[in-house]
């Protein structure tokens, strides 16, 4: 029996040796953003989490400490974006000074350096590391920001980017970002044609969003839609998302995700008004 647990013992050793030799080496960037290796396609960059793919469209879930600096990553593909979570950041475009890109957000600090005591990057032991459970920051300084901020970048489609963020602000940056990979819609389908009722609050070839507001006990009617739709949360209070599956929404930022053709509703559980953005990812 001890002979049996030790060869045991022995064969989880060398199993382990084994993965340890087949993980990839990761190289971070110097302090002037040069020698990085490897350069990652976005959803696989720490940072930014992926929590749900279904053919070519992703959810991510960006989440940025203070202080803290992702890895570059490249966008190939337009993106969706709900802020939950405010700070100040900066971009650098891979190749360029902090700030100085088409997407720098800010000037960023004089010379590129980050703030005082920020750790350098290190590469984790195997595979990249989950984004932290960080809870939500409180307002930035300056007063409160009003909503979570909705913004799409539809650039990437026709210009990829190469860039690494920073926060230099005092608490977590949250954004989660739906990723639509195909060429975009047909602009010829109307919103009545792809299942929707009511204007879209913005609308492009591959996003059609639509805000929903339900007071409590409030229920969409049930429906269908042409294309894939991605539920997120945008205010505080808590519901229901009732379809193929069942999403509970209790925070900014929960998600749902109903295929084409899923009937679904949604329903305000809370005793506040419950405010969503339904986003339609759009395909060929």
């Amino acid at each position: 029996m001890r002979r049996s647990l030790s060869l045991a013992a022995a064969g989880i050793c060398f199993s382990a040796v084994a993965l340890i030799g087949q993980s990839p080496t990761w190289k971070p960037a110097d302090a002037a953003g040069q020698g990085q290796d490897p350069i990652m396609p976005t959803h696989q960059e720490p940072h930014h989490r992926q929590v749900f793919q279904h053919g070519p469209m992703r959810i991510l879930d960006l989440q940025l400490p203070p202080g803290d600096i992702s890895w570059f990553h490249t966008h190939l593909h337009p993106v969706y974006y709900l802020t939950t979570s405010d700070s100040p950041t900066v971009s650098q475009n891979l190749g360029e000074e902090w700030g100085a890109g088409r997407r720098g957000r800010g000037a960023g600090r004089p010379g590129g350096a980050p703030p005082a005591g920020t750790p350098a990057a290190t590469p984790p032991a195997a595979a990249p590391p989950a984004a932290p459970a960080a809870a939500p920051a409180g307002p930035p300084p300056g007063g409160l920001r009003g909503r979570p901020r909705l913004m799409t970048d539809i650039t990437y489609a026709t210009t990829p980017n190469t860039h690494r963020i920073r926060n230099d602000g005092p608490g977590l940056f949250r954004a989660m970002v739906v990723v639509n990979e195909t060429t975009g819609g047909d602009e010829a389908v109307t919103e009545q044609m792809a299942g929707f009722t009511d204007k879209p609050i913005s609308t492009n070839k591959w996003f059609r969003a639509y805000r929903i507001v339900l007071e409590p006990g409030q229920k969409t009617m049930a429906h269908t839609h042409k294309a894939p739709v991605v539920v997120l949360q945008d205010t505080t209070g808590k519901g229901i998302g009732t379809g193929g599956m069942k999403w509970e929404f209790n925070e900014p930022g929960q998600w749902a995700f109903f295929d084409a053709g899923d009937r679904h509703d949604i329903t305000n559980t809370g005793t506040g008004r419950l405010e969503l953005i339904e986003v339609e990812v759009r395909r060929p």
